[in-house]
């Protein structure tokens, strides 16, 4: 998954950023994460910390995502659920759940049906599903839905807003080499 920018990179380390890190670090996490969740995973093998972004929803007041099944950050959540995400509404340390309760799932599948049906059919055509509740039923445990609840465990740390400088020194600058370049007529 690691997306990279080669040209920043974090003060500590001097490995390369992410780009969902990045993002974040800019003061985009506000736009970004009204439809993207940020997630710090910690990595299965290396014990390093992983970010991703994820889509998500809402649904009876809690956040969904529909995770692909081999994505990185959610093999590394399998592991070790205790992430911390991001989104336009802040920060918070979580421990990750798969939806396996009928109930919700099936209430969550609806409210999806209803408010994104484009992304529902999505999930229905990769899963064969024909009827909602009793195909639900059927798949159990393969749909690999989640959630996040509240913790007070140890998750991997929240990425900073540090980097809100950047956009405006840029801008400053192009303002700068445009004046200069006019007074050069």
């Amino acid at each position: 998954m690691n997306d990279t920018h080669q040209s920043l990179t974090t003060p500590a380390t001097g490995d390369a950023l992410s780009l969902p890190e990045t993002l974040w670090r800019l003061g985009l996490g506000a736009l970004v994460g009204q439809v993207w969740l940020l997630i710090s995973t910690t990595g299965y093998k290396s014990g390093q910390v992983r970010r991703a972004l994820s889509p998500y929803f809402f649904a009876n007041g809690k956040k969904y995502v529909y995770a692909d099944p081999d994505a990185p950050w959610y093999q590394n959540a399998l592991q070790d659920p205790y992430c911390t995400i991001q989104s336009a509404y802040g920060t918070e340390p979580v421990k990750m759940e798969r939806v396996t309760d009928q109930g919700e799932l099936t209430a969550v599948i609806a409210n999806l049906m209803h408010n994104r049906p484009t992304f529902a059919e999505q999930i229905f055509r990769k899963y064969n599903v024909q009827s909602v509740p009793e195909d639900l039923i059927a798949l159990g445990d393969r749909l690999p839905l989640v959630t996040f609840s509240p913790t007070t465990e140890a998750t991997p740390p929240a990425v900073e807003t540090d980097m809100l400088w950047l956009p405006p020194a840029i801008l400053i600058g192009l303002i700068l080499g445009w004046r200069m370049g006019r007074g050069r007529r």
